[in-house]
């Protein structure tokens, strides 16, 4: 009997409980955050779920989805800390699904700053970090949305399905961030993100009240970064031949001009892509390879026999001309920017790692912009539609 009261004494031992618990009722759900620069502070902007408003029980409710709340201070720390002075409670991050930074604090560097966020033993590193093109940070999270209540969550569903359909947009976690800072052969590369139409308008409930909205994000070009500084942007055509070249772009379309007015249609169903590097006289060659899978979807060019193989073949050489236009326009905009957001050095470590040892130092000034490229570019249309060539006159 002693022996089994021993036993249970034990294991009551076991039972602590959770001593850090903290009450959900205790907490605000941060889904948002946005960070400025201004007046040598950092302008820190939480975006937090108002429960009472998304929930499925209530309906039409006069107050926003979500609250800003905010804090300045020389540190990131101190930022956050100061939004304790008007929050009733304290802030949560775990579930934080858009991290939203300034163009002019990306400008100044990034790495002081993700320094606190990395260490905040709450924070999970696969939220989304975007860059705020031409706005302020913060006016990025103010924003009311269509379809989906909550701002972030609309923005982080659009990155990732533009991402899938699109091509000139990139998914980048925390993580990626933490990985690219840390590697001397790749530089950093983060989608930008826009306010259009009215900024005024689209802080109040009447953008949704509408067919269409007076203002509205949209994701629109490629943020360059040398070290932890971004440097300059890539615009759309550059931003696909980014995508493509690191092996992100999934799906996209292709416009092939026929004459002044048509265009032939194409979709690019899948694409991959690989990167194998060389020295040859001490000058790093780079080819890159893409094996890409196409669609035609709109035939307004009548006079192209889709059924002729010879056409089929015409158009796949003129989609990989497409595909090397993009490349060639992204690398050389990069090589003006003397940042290497390709990971043409990280390759060339992995591949041939004592050739560079002597390249490593100087590569972003010398090595990147000496760098030779050669595409190698096999495009194969599978499908060209349910109906082959159109009867309609």
């Amino acid at each position: 009997m002693l022996h089994k009261a021993m036993m249970v004494l034990l294991c009551m031992l076991l039972l602590t409980g959770c001593w850090s618990r903290r009450e959900l009722n205790d907490l605000l759900i941060v889904l948002g955050v946005a960070v400025d620069w201004e007046d040598g502070e950092y302008l820190v902007s939480f975006q937090v779920v108002n429960p009472s408003e998304i929930s499925a029980q209530r309906r039409g409710g006069d107050r926003p989805p979500s609250t800003l709340y905010q804090g300045r201070g020389k540190t990131m720390f101190e930022a956050a800390r100061s939004v304790t002075a008007e929050a009733p409670r304290k802030v949560y991050i775990g579930h934080l699904q858009i991290f939203v930074i300034s163009e002019s604090l990306a400008r100044r560097g990034i790495r002081n700053f993700l320094d606190n966020t990395l260490r905040d033993n709450e924070a999970r590193m696969d939220f989304n970090v975007v860059v705020a093109k031409g706005t302020k940070a913060e006016d990025i999270l103010k924003i009311y949305t269509p379809l989906e209540k909550l701002p972030t969550q609309n923005m982080l569903r659009s990155l990732e399905t533009s991402e899938k359909s699109w091509a000139p947009t990139v998914s980048v976690t925390m993580d990626d961030i933490l990985n690219a800072l840390s590697d001397d052969g790749k530089e950093l590369a983060l989608t930008g993100i826009q306010i259009l139409g009215s900024q005024k308008k689209a802080e109040s409930k009447e953008n949704v009240e509408t067919f269409l909205p007076h203002g509205h994000f949209r994701y629109m070009g490629i943020a360059a970064f040398k070290k932890d500084k971004l440097v300059g942007w890539l615009n759309e055509r550059e931003s696909k031949g980014y995508t493509d070249i690191t092996n992100k772009l999934d799906s996209t379309s292709v416009e092939l001009r026929c004459d002044e007015r048509n265009y032939m249609g194409i979709e690019i169903s899948s694409s991959e892509s690989r990167i194998k590097m060389n020295v040859q006289d001490s000058v790093p060659i780079a080819h890159i390879y893409f094996q890409t899978e196409a669609n035609i979807v709109d035939r307004s060019c009548k006079d192209e026999n889709l059924t002729d193989p010879a056409v089929i073949k015409k158009l796949e050489q003129q989609v990989a001309k497409v595909i090397q236009g993009n490349a060639d326009a992204s690398v050389k905009r990069a090589k003006k920017l003397k940042a290497d957001i390709f990971g043409l050095g990280s390759a060339l470590g992995r591949q041939h790692p004592e050739q560079w040892k002597s390249m490593r130092q100087s590569w972003g000034d010398k090595g990147f912009q000496a760098v030779k490229l050669y595409y190698h570019i096999d495009v194969n249309i599978r499908k060209t539609g349910t109906i082959g060539n159109s009867t309609m006159k």
